[in-house]
């Protein structure tokens, strides 16, 4: 593998919090030249969904050969494994918890490795923060050149995340996380909003509550009123045009998002 400029850091430690800056220090000490790119630090605590989902959509906006650091790991010190992927020409260092199943699913030439060579760690690993003591040296690694079978032996990852479900004309998904606008994002893609035919006349509805039909942005619904629409990310979002969705309908993960044609 060549080397990368650029190492990007996605994790759910919040922002400005000194275990991101402890990353940042463990970075500049072992790939001093590379780029550290803070992706994101405000994923929802343990929230593997909306991790996947903000990486998946995020990635390829990076150059090829990127190495891309995700920590959103609620089972840190337990028996689950790191995964050091190659795929669609980066590198991924992950939990294996489901966090790189979107960009691993049906990826034929994926090379997915176990990371257990403790040549490649810190010295004194702690048991609650790999962040800092086995991610970020071995993403300093495998950007300074180092090949990714060395990091530990080939394996499958976890690939399986319950997603939305589309059942007897029923679409059936949820909150996977609300973005600093209030908006609400879902886990509904747009490939299965188009499984049941055009926008026109589908009807949307969360925690029970209605909300409209799609439209194509904020400024087709008249002010303040609520609106769905398929976001940037390719996924139904829900919003308030002038308003914050997530003080309207709440931020409720467990809250089933249902969309369906009116009937005729």
């Amino acid at each position: 593998m060549s080397r990368t400029s650029t190492i990007t850091l996605l994790t759910d430690f919040g922002a400005g919090s000194v275990y991101v800056g402890q990353m940042h220090g463990v970075l500049r000490r072992r790939a001093p030249e590379a780029t550290v790119i803070d992706l994101a630090h405000d994923v929802p605590p343990g929230g593997v969904a909306a991790a996947a989902y903000l990486l998946q959509r995020s990635f390829d906006c990076f150059p090829p050969g990127s190495v891309h650091v995700a920590v959103i790991d609620p089972g840190v010190g337990s028996a689950r494994r790191i995964l050091a992927a190659r795929a669609h020409g980066h590198t991924f260092l992950a939990p294996d918890n489901g966090l790189l199943g979107p960009l691993l699913d049906g990826e034929t030439e994926a090379v997915v490795h176990s990371v257990e060579n403790e040549e490649l760690m810190r010295e004194r690993v702690s048991r609650t923060f790999h962040g800092r003591d086995i991610f970020a040296p071995v993403a300093a690694w495998l950007a300074g050149g180092g090949a990714l079978e060395e990091v530990g032996p080939p394996v499958a990852a976890e690939i399986a995340r319950p997603g939305a479900v589309l059942e007897d004309g029923v679409i059936r998904g949820r909150l996977l996380l609300v973005d600093r606008f209030g908006n609400l994002i879902t886990n509904v893609p747009k490939q299965l909003l188009e499984v049941l035919g055009a926008p026109e006349g589908l009807r949307v509805s969360f925690g029970g509550r209605p909300v409209g039909g799609l439209v194509g942005t904020f400024s087709d619904a008249p002010r303040d009123s609520l609106l769905a629409y398929v976001g940037s990310g390719d996924h139904l979002e829900l919003a308030v045009n002038g308003g914050r969705a997530s003080d309207v309908l709440g931020d409720d993960t467990g809250a089933e998002v249902r969309v369906e044609r009116s009937p005729a």
